[in-house]
This record gives C-alpha cells, sequence and structure tokens, in this order.
C-alpha cells in the first residue's frame, strides 16, 4: 500500500492499516460504496495470508480524521486490562 499512516500487528495475526488505497486495491475489494477512492482507508489484512488480500474496514475522510484514529487505537492499546 501506499503512504501507510499507521501499522499494527493484531493478536489474531493480522495487521490492521490505514492508508490511501491505490485505485487496483480500491476496485479490488469493490468499495465503491464508500464513495471514490480517495481519503484514508481502515483495513487489515492476514500476514501468512498476503495472497489473499486486504479487507477494507472503513473510510476516513481526510488525514486529520485518519491521525484520530490512530491516536485512538494508540490510547487504547496502552490501556491497561481490567481485572
Amino acid at each position: 500500500m501506499q503512504n501507510v499512516l499507521f501499522s499494527a500487528p493484531l493478536p489474531d495475526g493480522r495487521e490492521i492499516c490505514i492508508s490511501p488505497l491505490s485505485r487496483d486495491a480500491y476496485e479490488a475489494n469493490r468499495a465503491d460504496t464508500l464513495g471514490d477512492d480517495s481519503g484514508y482507508f481502515i483495513y487489515e489484512w492476514d500476514i501468512s495470508r498476503p495472497h489473499a488480500g486486504i479487507e477494507i474496514l472503513a473510510k476516513a475522510l481526510s488525514v486529520d480524521a485518519a491521525m484520530r484514529l490512530v491516536d485512538i487505537y494508540v490510547m487504547a492499546a496502552r490501556r491497561p486490562v481490567a481485572a
């Protein structure tokens, strides 16, 4: 992917990412219900199965919104788990 703003491993072996998408990746995911291919996409992919491609979860319309999502994720990841 191009210009990845954020990438983090998940406990299940996948990776979550936020970045713009290439037109090819956008079309391969049939993401036309999200508007056009502009913006920043939140997606995951299975590190052990890169050939399976990505799964788009959501779209942030601006870099500010995308960075806010990164902040939220980082804050949640640092938060201790309640016993």
